[in-house]
């Protein structure tokens, strides 16, 4: 009988244009503890601006993940973000519940650049005043999920939930952080080719933008610079000695980091002309590239708004045998900890 079975087990398949990351979370009594983790690296070009270019790379890399963490379930979460995906605020005018999937969608056909059987349509509730409720739309074109779900079924695992990046940065956030309510806080991580940004007040999406920046720039402008290759320039970039002085580093970083400011700053002006009056209380970065040496307090003084690094394992018990791979990975592991979070049949946030 359904009644007893138990529920599956879901865990968080983060597939990022650098690394796949398999994560399993276990919770008893309202507490996680980290149960499973693997990470397998993926080459520059396998996967560019969120498009999965060489899919039997990407598939080998997921059972290098998966098998590395020991995991033996085959329920998934996986999560997209880039180009073919649309968030956006919208306001519909209040109506009974059974109605609101047909106004979403006439008044999505205004908001997406895609022909509307052409996409994966969702929506959450942010809040409602004055006869209006506010949503969060998202519209992912079906392709773009078909395409991740395709080598994750290669890798002979099941995508049962499909979640977006930048959600399952506030996931994890809103775990941690739960007395966090009061101010708007922008999550922004920063992965090798995208910035997903999330700005989340009370538990709630409020705003969330995918910008195609990541940490490739970086890389591709060292390399550019010092006239050395990408693999090279990504060693030097992250401090390891492959023969280049850190001095000489510097200058292309500080000139990316100018551009990533820039770009960040346009992101939230845009938030700013939607939000009524609203403002960023701090930010919160996440991915592989906000380890940057330095970034934080560069992104801080910039923008006169304390920055920090996320700690995705700040209420999450770790095992002693995943210590050294955690404080190395870190903040990168923020979206797959999210993945790991959701079950089947909640409603992601």
């Amino acid at each position: 009988m359904a009644f007893f079975r138990k529920a599956s087990e879901v865990f968080g398949l983060d597939i990022g244009s650098s690394a796949v990351k398999a994560l399993q979370l276990r919770e008893a009594g309202g507490s996680y503890r980290l149960a499973a983790l693997g990470i397998a690296p993926l080459p520059p070009d396998a996967i560019a601006d969120g498009t999965i270019k060489d899919p039997p790379t990407v598939v080998e890399a997921i059972r290098t993940a998966v098998a590395k963490a020991g995991i033996k379930e085959t329920d998934s979460a996986i999560a997209i973000c880039g180009r073919e995906l649309i968030i956006k605020k919208v306001q519909i005018p209040e109506v009974p519940a059974k109605e609101v999937h047909d106004v979403v969608q006439l008044e999505a056909e205004h908001h997406i650049p895609f022909a509307i059987d052409e996409v994966f349509l969702d929506y959450h509730t942010v809040g409602q005043h004055d006869g209006q409720l506010d949503l969060i739309l998202v519209a992912v074109k079906k392709s773009k999920v078909l395409e991740y779900a395709a080598v994750v079924e290669e890798a002979g695992l099941v995508p049962t939930i499909v979640d977006v990046d930048s959600f399952a940065l506030g996931n994890q956030f809103e775990l941690n952080f739960p007395e966090e309510q009061g101010e708007a806080v922008a999550l922004i991580d920063i992965g090798a080719s995208i910035m997903k940004t999330n700005v989340v007040r009370g538990g709630s999406t409020i705003f969330a933008r995918d910008i195609p920046f990541g940490g490739n720039n970086y890389t591709q402008a060292i390399a550019q610079q010092l006239k050395i290759p990408f693999e090279q320039a990504e060693a030097a970039k992250l401090g390891r000695d492959v023969g280049v002085r850190w001095e000489a580093v510097v200058p292309a970083l500080e000139a990316v980091s100018r551009e990533l400011s820039l770009e960040v700053q346009r992101t939230f002006d845009y938030f700013a002309s939607t939000a009524e009056s609203e403002r960023i209380g701090k930010i919160v970065l996440a991915g592989g590239c906000s380890q940057l040496p330095g970034l934080n307090d560069y992104l801080s003084s910039n923008w006169g708004i304390p920055v920090e690094l996320a700690r995705p394992f700040e209420r999450i018990e770790v095992d002693p045998a995943y210590a050294e791979e955690v404080n190395a990975a870190g903040p990168a592991l923020a979206v797959a900890v999210g993945l790991a979070l959701r079950r089947p049949g909640d409603k992601g946030k």
